[in-house]
């Protein structure tokens, strides 16, 4: 009986030694998304935070981040975030997606905006266009009274009348 509690003792010692030495043959350690601890001869995955990680290689401090391999970006990827060190999140990719289309709406807007002012200036300057060529053409020409009555312009109305409206030409529809 000697000779098996012997073995049975070399095969728990054995397996204790290996126990201890397969987290010292790790050269990293990080506690995962559950608290438990993960031990690798390779970096951890980037969605491990610097404060996860328990050990890293070359004895350096376990709260600097891990080297993480540049990746190139295919076509369809997301563009890096240089703050956070990886692609963004879908999150991130939406938001930046409804912030162009509402840029873009507004932009539309302020266009159709400045393409109505246009064109009621331009309808305006043909307004004072066509009243100009009725005041030299020396049609009569009838403005209401605030009593509601009309009357003739007279002639020294009448170049006062042309004087305004081809500085108003000048100055607005040049």
């Amino acid at each position: 009986m000697a000779q098996g509690s012997a073995r049975w003792i070399k095969t728990v010692s054995l397996t204790v030694l290996l126990a201890f030495a397969l987290p010292a043959s790790a050269q990293w350690a990080w506690k995962d998304q559950n608290g438990r601890l993960v031990y690798s001869d390779q970096a951890p995955p980037a969605s491990v935070k610097p404060a996860q990680i328990v050990r890293q290689p070359g004895g350096a401090p376990a709260s600097a981040p891990a080297p993480v391999a540049a990746v190139p970006s295919q076509a369809g990827d997301a563009k890096a975030d240089p703050s956070r060190g990886g692609p963004k999140t879908l999150a991130e990719q939406e938001a930046e997606f409804r912030k162009r289309q509402k840029e873009r709406a507004d932009a539309e807007a302020k266009s159709q905006r400045d393409e109505q002012l246009l064109a009621m200036k331009a309808a305006e300057c043909e307004r004072q266009r066509g009243y100009l060529r009725s005041l030299e053409d020396g049609n009569r020409i009838f403005q209401t009274t605030t009593s509601g009555e009309r009357e003739v312009i007279d002639d020294a109305r009448r170049e006062a009348e042309l004087r305004r409206v081809r500085e108003s030409l000048i100055k607005n529809c040049a």
